[in-house]
């Protein structure tokens, strides 16, 4: 079985799966007030399987300011993310991907989503990759104004307090504009 074989399992148990710009499959699910997010993983060995769904939950409004922030349309900015390894499945069938899937949901259910929040928004303004836009949302959707116009305010004074080359200062205004709703 290969991942596209599985996603009509995955769209009846409720994800709307989609394509990512690079062809890779991602399904998405909205719980409450989380929005969950899937990426099945499936390897054939010479006897098993290894399957992984790699789930992450976030919030429509987590993702929605990350996306405001960098400029760009996103489905979804990752919160809190499962670091589970692949599970050996000898006869990969309908029923586990069923089982994976509501494990997926219990999962993304059971997280701390303001947990994750805290910690994005306790990051170092040098930290790396996708973190420094997640604490700039994080910020923002806490209604941090204050710490937010003091990068406003280093950045026109040329001190970029360490963050990466991406973040400019309109992303730092933009993140600013956010914080105003909260």
């Amino acid at each position: 079985m290969k991942v596209k074989e599985i996603l009509p399992i995955l769209k009846d148990c409720g994800w709307q799966c989609h394509k990512d710009e690079v062809g890779d499959y991602f399904c998405l699910m909205d719980i409450d007030e989380r929005l969950a997010q899937i990426i099945p993983a499936i390897g054939k060995r010479t006897d098993h399987f290894r399957v992984s769904f790699m789930p992450s939950v976030s919030t429509k409004i987590f993702t929605a300011a990350t996306a405001f922030i960098l400029g760009e349309q996103g489905d979804h900015e990752p919160v809190i993310v499962s670091n589970d390894i692949p599970e050996k499945i000898a006869n990969f069938s309908a029923a586990d991907v069923v089982r994976l899937s509501q494990a997926a949901i219990n999962w993304a259910v059971s997280q701390d989503i303001e947990q994750g929040l805290a910690a994005y928004r306790a990051l170092p303004t040098d930290s790396k990759g996708a973190l420094p836009l997640r604490h700039l949302a994080a910020l923002a959707i806490a209604g941090d104004k204050k710490k937010l116009e003091n990068y406003k305010c280093s950045f026109e004074h040329g001190d970029r307090l360490g963050f990466v080359p991406y973040i400019s200062l309109e992303m730092v205004e933009r993140a600013l504009l956010v914080s105003l709703d909260y």
